[in-house]
C-alpha cells in the first residue's frame, strides 16, 4: 500500500561513544517510489562499509501529513557520520539517483531517546522498545539528576544569599536536566539496557530488568532521604 509509511533498515554491530544522525528529506517524482526504495538499499549497502555506521531507515510520505520522503542515517560519532557525508561513494550516488533529489533537505542532528530505544529486527521492520519500560527507565535518569542538583547546586546557590525566583531556579535546574538526559544520560541508559528493551524477550529477562529497576530506585531515594538527614542534623 503506497500511502502507508514502511521503514527500511539496517544495522551493524557497531557500539560507539555517540550518536549522530543525519535527516534527509526529498520530493519523489511521482511513480518513482519503488526505484527510490531500491536505490536507497544500495546507499544502506555502501554504509555498512564506512565505520561506525548504525542505521538507516526510510520512510516514505503519509496521507494527509507529510508529502516528503525522510530518510535517517545514523553512525556513533559526528566524525564518521561527516566521513560518509563527505565521501566520494556517497557523491557517486546521489548523482546516479539525481532524479529522486529535488527539494533535497539534509540536517545533521544527535540521536534523541527513541532513537536509542528502537531497534530494528532480524527481518528488517521496527522494533520499537515498549514506552512503559522507556518511561520506567526515564524516571530512573531523571529522578537522581533532580535531586542531585537541588541538593548541590540549587539550594546552595539559588536559596541562600542572592536568591533568585522559584519560577527561575525552577526553569534552570529542568533547562539543566533535560540536556543531560536528552544528550548523554539516556543514550548511556538505554544502550546499558539494551539487553531488556529488546521486544520477544522471555520471561526471566524481564522480570530481571524490573528487579534492577527496583533496586536503583530504592537506592536512589535511601541516598537523597540520607542527604536530607545531613543537611538538618
Amino acid at each position: 500500500m503506497k500511502n502507508e509509511p514502511v521503514a527500511v533498515y539496517r544495522e551493524e554491530a557497531v557500539v560507539g561513544s555517540g550518536g549522530f544522525s543525519a535527516i534527509l528529506t526529498a520530493a519523489v517524482p511521482p511513480g518513482l517510489d519503488d526505484e527510490y526504495v531500491a536505490w536507497q538499499k544500495k546507499i544502506s549497502d555502501a554504509e555498512a562499509s564506512f565505520d561506525g555506521f548504525l542505521g538507516h531507515r526510510v520512510q516514505r510520505p503519509v496521507a494527509g501529513e507529510r508529502h516528503e520522503w525522510v530518510v535517517v542515517v545514523s553512525f556513533d560519532t559526528e566524525a564518521h557520520l561527516s566521513a560518509w557525508l563527505d565521501s566520494s561513494e556517497r557523491r557517486a550516488l546521489l548523482a546516479e539517483g539525481e532524479r529522486f533529489n529535488r527539494q533535497l533537505e539534509v540536517t545533521k542532528t544527535s540521536l534523541g531517546f527513541d532513537f536509542w530505544a528502537q531497534r530494528p529486527d532480524a527481518v528488517g521492520t521496527a522494533a520499537r522498545a515498549p514506552v512503559g519500560k522507556q518511561n520506567l527507565l526515564v524516571l530512573m535518569a531523571l529522578y537522581p539528576i533532580v535531586f542531585l542538583w537541588g541538593y548541590f547546586v540549587s539550594t546552595p546557590l539559588f536559596d541562600g544569599p542572592g536568591e533568585i525566583p522559584f519560577w527561575l531556579s525552577l526553569f534552570v535546574g529542568n533547562l539543566v536536566s533535560t540536556q543531560l538526559l536528552g544528550w548523554w544520560v539516556m543514550p548511556w541508559v538505554f544502550r546499558r539496557f539494551d539487553w531488556w528493551l529488546k521486544p520477544r524477550r522471555g520471561a526471566l529477562t524481564h522480570v530481571a530488568g524490573f528487579a534492577i529497576l527496583v533496586v536503583i530506585y530504592a537506592s536512589s531515594m535511601a541516598l537523597y532521604a540520607w542527604l536530607l538527614s545531613l543537611a538538618a542534623g
